[in-house]
């Protein structure tokens, strides 16, 4: 696991190429502290270098690819790979990067893990390759070398990858297929530029940092991001999910494609579905998928909320290997919302160290500037940063790889909002009876079936009507700038929403919100260098095989995730199968914003946040917006105090300056 960048110049190059992938390099170097390395091309060779983090036991190595000379400027530069190392899969030397093949033809700096490498290894064995490290990351060379761009669709795992093919004289670029690892670029007329996370490229002067309102536009009122190429910033793009790419080095002309559709079963009901069979079959492909994620040369722990999905890994685990591990926990003085009990009941059962974090509002607003840094982009409430908590206490203990639950819901169907869906399906299918029947829990047939016709009913107004609706379902947009929103109410459409369950769940798992989660996922992991693994949004064999079941056994009687809970049933405690008040990562929102209200009002004072932002209004009702502390509640006004901080710390060029 790590972090990587790049940068080709296509016309003569005025720039220095090296210290802007120096820069670049330097920005992501929390997601790999323990090395880094470089790789500096001309027309017609190649030259490698290290810099102050290369370990000196890479430098006095024997191995094919280590690096040769210090990292200093040149002007015949055409290209730079450059590498940020986390070491978990052979951390000797050999693990360095950017690593090469036998000839020297294929060079690679790739962020992620292949947990099938060992198989396919194998596999290239039988064909004749040979391997001089223990590494993933020369399977994936070989693989390349084999079967060309289809290699990716080999793969079970997480990656953002690219390829320097000398022979043909281009970059080959890919990520994988639900976008667990990330990858950004800039390609315009003069060169193409890469890395790990948007503020590398800003902070190398690739950009001026610009912010792009469509984008702004969408996250205050469908809370949506990074939903389209150009994300927050103008002018960088990311390369999406199952995504891959090339670009010539000579001409820049590039080639983008998609290699990979998730299919899915549109199938409400299956009269040859045998229920037994199916729980047995995910049991045996979740323990494997897990199998697979404890691959690693350096010990694994996982996060561990007390919900389904962490409890199960952690109880997969346990029944892989006979011994507990370390699980790490979010805990809260507020018994409403803290889930520490039900997390003690799993690692009590599986006899692992639980360790707790308690995170606060004093230490919210003292992380503030860092939670939102390493983000890159707006998040939504505080439950990320009890996620930024959590990943910095498995860093305080010593650990690099830790696995998580992420994927869990939008897989199996865990949200309140899945159930809509399948209660609609219900009744299309099969009547009211059914509808009756399904929804079961008090209240819950009223509120939903009023929820599906207001959904179908707004969807169908016009644009101006719609924006109508959301100021009056959510008053806090009362505080938008209104030309802001005027601008750009045209990126409200007519929607006519009228997906089955796995429909809904097929569209939340590609590019939309489960690749938002994992974006918080990866920036609070790798801000503190730890690798997260989520074998519920990577694992493709596992994916597949639930996606290819019908909507029916996935919801049932008013139960969310109750094939989830059946296939686990043996594994994880009963108590935590049989729970139904789900809660995830839920903190005091409402009374955190109360407490740091004070310490935040000079966010407000910024005249760039004009653009988009009432900021007379919002100061002149600041203590009535800002100091709601009964309940957790949704705390929706945090996201202007993050909006806000984050236009301190990335608008302009300032990260740059």
């Amino acid at each position: 696991m790590c972090g990587i960048a790049g940068i080709v110049f296509f016309k003569k190059n005025n720039a220095d190429l090296v210290s802007t992938a120096k820069r670049m390099n330097d920005t992501i170097r929390h997601r790999g502290p323990d090395g880094e390395g470089y790789l500096l091309i001309r027309n017609e060779d190649e030259i490698t270098v290290f810099s102050k983090d290369t370990p000196q036991s890479i430098i006095n190595s024997s191995i094919l690819h280590k690096p040769i000379l210090a990292l200093e400027s040149r002007d015949d530069i055409k290209a730079v790979l450059a590498h940020r190392r986390l070491s978990i899969i052979d951390i000797t030397a050999a693990g360095h990067q950017p690593l090469c093949n036998a000839a020297k033809t294929l060079w690679i700096t790739y962020n992620g893990e292949i947990y099938n490498y060992i198989e396919l290894r194998e596999e290239l064995q039988k064909k004749g390759y040979t391997f001089h490290t223990a590494t993933d990351t020369e399977v994936i060379l070989a693989a390349y070398a084999e079967w060309g761009y289809e290699c990716v669709n080999r793969f079970n795992g997480m990656w953002a990858l690219v390829i320097y093919d000398k022979n043909k004289k281009q970059l080959f670029a890919s990520r994988d297929r639900f976008g667990v690892k990330p990858f950004y670029y800039i390609h315009n007329e003069n060169h193409f530029a890469f890395a790990s996370e948007q503020k590398a490229l800003i902070a190398a002067g690739l950009t001026d940092g610009k912010t792009n309102e469509k984008a702004i536009f969408d996250y205050w009122l469908f809370s949506t991001m990074e939903e389209e190429e150009e994300g927050m910033f103008k002018g960088v793009s990311e390369l999406f999910p199952a995504h891959s790419l090339t670009v010539n080095m000579e001409t820049g002309e590039s080639k983008k494609w998609k290699y990979y559709t998730l299919p899915y079963s549109n199938n409400y009901n299956d009269s040859g579905f045998n229920l037994k069979e199916a729980a047995e079959k995910i049991q045996s492909l979740f323990i494997d998928s897990v199998r697979l994620r404890l691959r690693s040369d350096v010990e694994v722990a996982s996060c561990l909320s007390g919900g389904l999905d962490s409890s199960s890994i952690v109880s997969a685990i346990y029944k892989l290997t006979g011994k507990g591990l370390n699980t790490f926990t979010a805990s809260f003085n507020d018994k409403g919302i803290d889930e520490s009990h039900w997390a003690k009941i799993v690692s009590d059962h599986t006899h692992s160290n639980a360790h707790y974090t308690f995170p606060s509002s004093s230490e919210l607003l003292k992380d503030l500037h860092n939670l939102i840094y390493c983000q890159d982009i707006p998040i939504w409430n505080t439950s990320t940063y009890a996620q930024f908590k959590v990943m910095r206490l498995i860093n305080e203990n010593g650990i690099k790889v830790a696995l998580d639950g992420q994927g869990g819901d939008e897989l199996f169907g865990g949200y309140g909002n899945y159930y809509f869906y399948y209660l609609r399906e219900a009744l299309q299918q099969k009547g009211i009876g059914e509808f009756i029947k399904q929804a079961k829990i008090t209240g819950q047939q009223k509120r939903y079936f009023i929820n599906l016709v207001l959904k179908k009913y707004i969807g169908n107004l016009p644009a101006s009507q719609q924006l109508n609706v959301h100021l009056k379902i959510h008053p806090e947009l009362k505080y938008l700038n209104r030309d802001f929103l005027q601008r750009n109410v045209n990126r409200i459409k007519k929607e006519k929403d009228n997906h089955t369950l796995n429909e809904a769940l097929n569209k939340d798992f590609n590019n939309t919100l489960l690749k938002t989660y994992l974006k918080c996922e990866d920036r609070c992991s790798m801000w503190h260098s730890v690798e997260s693994r989520t074998p519920f949004s990577d694992d493709i064999n596992l994916i597949e095989y639930v996606f290819s079941l019908p909507s029916s056994v996935k919801i049932v009687n008013g139960e969310l995730k109750s094939l989830m809970r059946k296939a686990m049933r043996g594994i994880t405690p009963d108590a935590i199968l049989d729970r139904q008040d789900k809660k995830g990562y839920l903190t005091p929102n409402r009374q955190w914003i109360a407490e740091i209200r004070n310490d935040v009002k000079h966010l407000f004072d910024n005249t760039a946040l004009s653009e988009y932002l009432d900021t007379k209004s919002i100061l002149k009702d600041y203590e009535s917006l800002f100091n709601q502390p009964d309940g957790p509640g949704e705390g929706r006004m945090f996201k202007f105090i993050v909006f806000a901080k984050w236009m301190e710390i990335f608008s302009g060029s300032s990260l740059n300056s």
